[in-house]
């Protein structure tokens, strides 16, 4: 499929306003994008843009956060189990368990914040009493990440309607092609709160630590400011 087909194919998708829902439940929205354009799978080739290009449709009338990537590798300064046993607590299920989302706009309960640091390209998890820090990532390895998977991204919105009688239905609205995605878009990302981290650990039962993959976190409608260019297309 070309651009140029693309586009005419998501204004008449528009032009055909609300559609029932194809399935249920969160991914509804874009599973129903992907049966009304045809696509057997969440992305499509686009050659006169030069490779494959990953669809993501989301309501307009949210703002959830989405897990683009987890990424561990040589991040950690602390081993995991002296970060749980540092900055943890014990959790619902008697374990004693670290799960907390970090944002370089508060410091969380358990004392933990992200240092932005735009002179070295850096993002970080430091304890915000101490100033000890727990973890760092280099944002070119972050981006570069993100990249093999997201290089490129047709992004829809769709409106969403709904009552008791019938399943929701979408009507798709607006539609960019984002590509170019950057570092300084992260820095910015992450500086805001639109971008955050989750931490996932805890001990357990034979007293190892089980790290579940600190997730890199997005809230959707802020996926375009991570993209150096975007291309209305709808």
């Amino acid at each position: 499929m070309r651009l140029s087909e693309l586009k005419a194919r998501l204004i008449q998708l528009k032009d055909e306003g609300f559609v029932e829902a194809q399935r249920r439940g969160p991914t509804g929205v874009g599973y129903t994008l992907e049966q009304s354009l045809e696509l057997s799978e969440n992305n499509l080739p686009i050659p006169d843009i030069g490779g494959r290009v990953e669809v993501k449709a989301t309501r307009a009338s949210t703002n959830n956060l989405i897990t683009l990537f987890t990424l561990n590798r040589r991040a950690w300064k602390l081993s995991y189990t002296d970060v749980i046993e540092r900055y943890g607590y014990t959790d619902a299920k008697g374990r004693t368990a670290l799960y907390a989302t970090v944002t370089a706009t508060g410091v969380n309960p358990q004392g933990l914040k992200l240092n932005v640091d735009r002179t070295s390209n850096t993002v970080e998890i430091v304890h915000g009493e101490s100033a000890d820090v727990l973890a760092e990532w280099d944002l070119f390895y972050v981006v570069g990440k993100f990249v093999t998977k997201f290089e490129r991204m047709l992004f829809v919105k769709a409106e969403l309607r709904k009552d008791a009688r019938r399943p929701e239905e979408f009507h798709y609205v607006e539609a960019s092609l984002l590509t170019d995605p950057g570092t300084s878009n992260f820095l910015d990302g992450f500086a805001n709160g639109d971008a955050l981290i989750d931490v996932r650990m805890h001990i357990n039962e034979h007293g190892g630590a089980r790290n579940h993959g600190t997730a890199f976190r997005v809230r959707e409608q802020s996926l375009p400011s991570l993209f150096g260019n975007e291309l209305r297309l709808v």
